[in-house]
């Protein structure tokens, strides 16, 4: 009985997992013409919502390390500086209040003062740090929305684009002048 669930869930996911394969072209069994998908910015910046998921539709698989480690690293700095200002918050808060049951004893040494400044620069690089988060993120949804908009676009090697330096004289006044004219060749 287990083997039989085993297999069937296996077989599930394997069919799931081939179901949602995005192919590039389809045929029409009425017309019997080939129809090629668009890429469409639009739900590229939805599915984007989810970290990643814009990058997986685009299939910029190389790109989701760098969403995963910046949402990451900019995550656990918010965690990691939000403890140290509440750490430094309680402790001023007990010492303000003649609370010394509550004090840390890894801070005894410290005065008022530093405590104080210490709990406004963690807070401050939280502050900052939150700020990182939404802009990684708000940068990923971009991102996949910008790379959808240029999935086709051309970048063949007979494209260039070349810059031509020319010295003219005025007509008038005939003292040199710089031109530069720029010249694409598709």
């Amino acid at each position: 009985m287990k083997k039989t669930v085993l297999i069937f869930c296996t077989f599930c996911i394997f069919i799931s997992i081939f179901s949602f394969y995005n192919c590039n072209a389809q045929v029409d069994t009425q017309t019997d013409t080939l129809q090629i998908k668009k890429h469409d910015p639009k739900k590229a910046s939805w599915l984007a919502i989810v970290p990643g998921a814009g990058q997986i539709y685009n299939k910029k698989y190389w790109k989701l390390p760098i969403v995963y480690g910046g949402l990451g690293a900019s995550g656990f700095l918010i965690y990691y500086y939000a403890k140290e200002t509440n750490t430094y918050k309680n402790e001023y808060i007990a010492r303000v209040n003649e609370d010394f049951d509550k004090t840390d004893p890894e801070l005894a040494n410290l005065s008022l003062d530093v405590i104080l400044e210490k709990r406004d620069y963690n807070r401050r690089n939280m502050e900052i740090t939150v700020a990182a988060f939404a802009i990684v993120y708000i940068l990923s949804i971009l991102d996949a929305c910008v790379d959808a908009h240029l999935h086709y676009y051309d970048v063949s090697d007979n494209l260039s684009l070349g810059v031509k330096p020319k010295i003219d004289y005025h007509p008038i006044t005939k003292t040199p002048t710089l031109n530069m004219a720029f010249i694409v060749k598709f």
